[in-house]
């Protein structure tokens, strides 16, 4: 079955303006997930999917014809657009079946190994999605609506040892096949597999100091 990368660029980023393509380590941010993606060389396509011709035109005077550069529809690029909406676009005149991984560009310390783990990982199972541990319980958040905490368990006897142990979507790889995510409109079903990366590789860019942590992330540790 044919293996393709997905990755997603829209223009209007609401936390940081044209973050998708901002200078990181001195190169546009998108350029790390597409590296990643030609360097694991599990793909037989590498679909480059943007509302912006600016956004294409870069990456195509990078990569050339290593890549596949799709124009997306503006109702599908939209604030409120969700990603099912976006992917269902992409893949609804395709009748062939293939297997895809959803790179998100955002998340730019991923190794190619991780790419080589989920491949290997996705055996007997119809979703497989990149999760790690937060820093904090979720028992720790506040309710800010009706004003205190739920659960309430931050007496004297609180200790952070005796929490259960959570994990949450890192934003860094989502992979299914054609078929079924077009069947189930989600990559999160009983039959999700869950791949666990470690926090450091987990980073999610949504602002500025996001930016600017693993931009000293990959000059210190990941490089």
């Amino acid at each position: 079955m044919k293996k393709i990368a997905v990755i997603l660029m829209r223009k209007n980023s609401k936390g940081l303006l044209d973050k998708n393509i901002k200078l990181f380590c001195e190169r546009p941010l998108c350029f790390y997930t597409i590296d990643i993606a030609i360097d694991s060389k599990k793909f037989d396509e590498i679909w480059i999917s943007s509302d912006s011709e600016e956004y294409l035109n870069l990456c195509e005077g990078e990569y050339g014809n290593r890549c596949k550069y799709i124009k997306r529809a503006k109702d599908v690029s939209l604030d409120s657009s969700t990603t099912f909406e976006t992917l269902e676009f992409l893949f609804k005149d395709i009748k062939e079946n293939f297997i895809f991984m959803n790179l998100q560009v955002t998340s730019p310390l991923r190794k190619v190994e991780h790419i080589h783990t989920a491949f290997d990982m996705f055996k007997d199972c119809d979703h497989l999605v990149s999760f790690t541990k937060p820093k904090l319980s979720k028992s720790l958040f506040m309710d800010e609506k009706k004003g205190y905490l739920v659960p309430s368990c931050h007496g004297g006897n609180y200790r952070r040892q005796d929490e259960p142990y959570y994990i949450y979507p890192n934003g860094s790889i989502w992979m299914s096949t054609k078929n079924n995510y077009l069947r189930d409109k989600t990559f999160y079903t009983n039959k999700t597999k869950v791949y666990e990366m470690d926090k450091i590789y987990s980073y999610d860019i949504d602002d500025k100091l996001d930016f600017e942590i693993c931009e000293n992330l990959y000059k210190n540790y990941i490089k």
